[in-house]
């Protein structure tokens, strides 16, 4: 396929399917200003590069809902591109429903129809029937690119050494036995890990009171949660004296240290290496921070991150083909701005295949409102029964299934 006419629409990921299928020689989007206009360029140059299929893009502005026009204007495209001996083929998977009938009437000037059907993961021609598989899986980045967006922060990073990920295993079990006390004890180790001056990590080794007073609040060392990090390996040397009301510990790292004093962390690391053991998921990652912009050349990230752009961050994210799912954590129970924000962020950046899920440590009913609301939004809720249970992972697969 040298030329490839793509009926450009609002639904991202079918704008560029075929061009990341087939590579042609060049791609021309045909559609409205408003809907091509914006970023549209610059995600589209930034994809081309992710993904390496040096394809043209060329950009041909049409009122879909304008019939003659959008039918003279991909006509004239068919007319220059025969005149080069090229054949073209028009793509209707995203576009609007005039369009796909503006796209039939030119099938008489000799350019050829396709279409993805998502079921089979083939794209059809339409005259003959001919299938031509499209198979593809797309990275958390890509996808994020597709809708437009810039990822500027990756904020969870587990250790590379199989020691420290096997602590971390360990760590996570405990965190939830421990997680209705496991706030107020890491607000104890961020008080104490770090002197003035200091990052957490930069001593290993900690002396510090058993107890002191804090914004009005006692913290304190839990002895129990104490003995079992150095059982996990996250500690390498405890002692208590009670008498003198000090604790004396080592971290085994700087790493673990930075995610012992992080309380939110260990519920998505949870979710995390879930999804990352699912193989249905062929990406996944986490804490990822993003705004909904792309720098174009006269502008870097950090400008953009200056102003007002608008910026969330998904605790965890995984992809599995072109279908992304969103997965926001919470150690409370949810309210509904946590599904709102949820339901903005896959709407905007998924489209019609995204799924979103919400988990939490707290219990949900299905007879609560929120719970109903979730539902009615199209969000799975995954509570504290599906981690006791081990159900998490079933219900996530199931989930992304439907």
């Amino acid at each position: 396929m040298k030329v490839l006419i793509e009926l450009f629409d609002t639904e991202q990921i079918y704008n560029y399917l075929a061009a990341l299928v087939f590579k042609p020689e060049k791609v021309y989007f045909v559609g409205d200003n408003e809907i091509m206009g914006g970023n549209c360029r610059r995600k589209t140059e930034k994809l081309a590069k992710m993904t390496g299929i040096g394809t043209n893009f060329l950009y041909k502005f049409a009122n879909p809902d304008n019939f003659p026009l959008l039918r003279s204007k991909i006509a004239e495209i068919i007319e220059d591109e025969k005149k080069l001996g090229n054949e073209c083929f028009i793509d209707v998977t995203g576009g609007r429903d005039l369009a796909l009938v503006a796209a039939g009437f030119l099938m008489s000037l000799g350019a050829e129809i396709i279409r993805y059907d998502p079921k089979s993961k083939v794209f059809r021609v339409l005259s003959s029937g001919e299938t031509h598989p499209a198979d593809i899986s797309l990275s958390c980045e890509e996808l994020l690119t597709v809708a437009g967006g810039t990822i500027y922060s990756n904020t969870h990073t587990l250790p590379d050494s199989e020691k420290e990920k096997d602590i971390i295993r360990k760590i996570i079990r405990l965190y939830f036995e421990k997680r209705n006390v496991w706030t107020k004890f890491v607000k104890y180790l961020q008080r104490v890990s770090k002197k003035e001056g200091e990052k957490v990590g930069d001593r290993l080794l900690i002396e510090a009171p058993i107890s002191l007073s804090a914004d009005s609040k006692i913290l304190s060392s839990d002895k129990e949660i104490m003995n079992e990090l150095k059982k996990a390996g996250a500690i390498t040397h405890l002692e208590f004296s009670r008498s003198e009301n000090k604790v004396e510990f080592k971290y085994a790292s700087s790493a673990i240290a930075n995610l012992l004093v992080n309380e939110g962390v260990w519920l998505e690391l949870i979710v995390y290496l879930i999804v990352k053991n699912i193989d249905e998921f062929n990406d996944w990652d986490t804490g990822v921070k993003f705004i909904w912009d792309i720098p174009d050349g006269g502008s870097s990230l950090t400008a953009l991150l200056s102003d007002n752009t608008p910026r969330n961050e998904v605790d965890v994210m995984a992809v599995r083909g072109i279908k992304p799912l969103f997965i926001s954590c919470k150690t409370r129970a949810p309210i509904n701005e946590d599904l709102n924000e949820l339901y903005a962020i896959r709407e905007h950046f998924g489209g019609e295949h995204a799924r979103a899920a919400l988990a939490t440590t707290k219990y949900v009913g299905r007879e609560t409102p929120i719970y109903e609301r979730a539902r009615a939004m199209g969000i799975e809720i995954i509570d504290e029964r599906d981690f006791e249970c081990n159900a998490a992972a079933n219900k996530i697969k199931k989930f992304c299934e439907g």
